[in-house]
């Protein structure tokens, strides 16, 4: 894979976003407005927009990373919150050296109305496109939107030949949970991502 030149002028705590792909779905002004050039309808709605993302991937991909806040870190949300968990999984990514095909961040909750709202059939239409091998929830309200009958506890799901990991919410691993942040890094460190 090349040099993509609009890596080099991104910031740094985007740069995970960017290679799972969130590029397509939030690019600039000037670049999104020529690229929907010759498209007969423009989204109206976040889901129209995480949809139309959606066929810009390349499917499967190994993994798939969720949390309730995603909706909101996507593109360049300016609040501190937001900086933390971009920082925080750029981080974790770096440090995982995944391939940038290997992942793909995909919401289950959508921004509508200045409020987070749960979208689980959005984040079931993904993992079928995606067809992950792992997905990793993190955090419990994540984990209670995709598996609402789940017993309390539990860390791990097998469906249909998915593995389910239900890690720690971003959230809880800032601003330096360093003992929440090892458990993530323990369980993430020996997934077979990298071929």
């Amino acid at each position: 894979m090349g040099l993509d030149p609009a890596q080099l002028k991104l910031n740094p705590q985007l740069l995970a976003f960017y290679r799972s792909g969130l590029r397509y779905l939030y690019q600039p002004r000037g670049s999104r407005e020529q690229s929907q050039q010759g498209r007969t309808q423009a989204t109206s709605s976040p889901r129209d927009a995480w949809l139309q993302w959606l066929q810009a991937l390349n499917p499967p991909c190994k993994a798939v990373l969720t949390y309730y806040q995603l909706c909101l870190d996507r593109g360049d949300g300016s609040g501190e919150e937001n900086r933390q968990r971009r920082d925080l999984f750029a981080n974790m990514l770096s440090g995982l050296a995944w391939p940038e095909t290997a992942y793909a961040f995909w919401p289950h909750s959508l921004f509508q109305d200045e409020d987070i709202v749960a979208d689980s059939g959005l984040f079931w239409q993904g993992i079928q496109v995606l067809k992950p091998e792992y997905v990793l929830v993190f955090g419990e309200r994540a984990a209670d939107t995709l598996f609402p009958d789940r017993e309390a506890g539990t860390e791990e799901l097998n469906l249909e030949g998915i593995r389910y990991l239900i890690l720690t919410d971003p959230d809880e691993m800032l601003p330096d949970n360093r003992r929440a942040k090892n458990r993530v890094w323990q369980k993430l460190k020996t997934l077979p991502l990298i071929a």
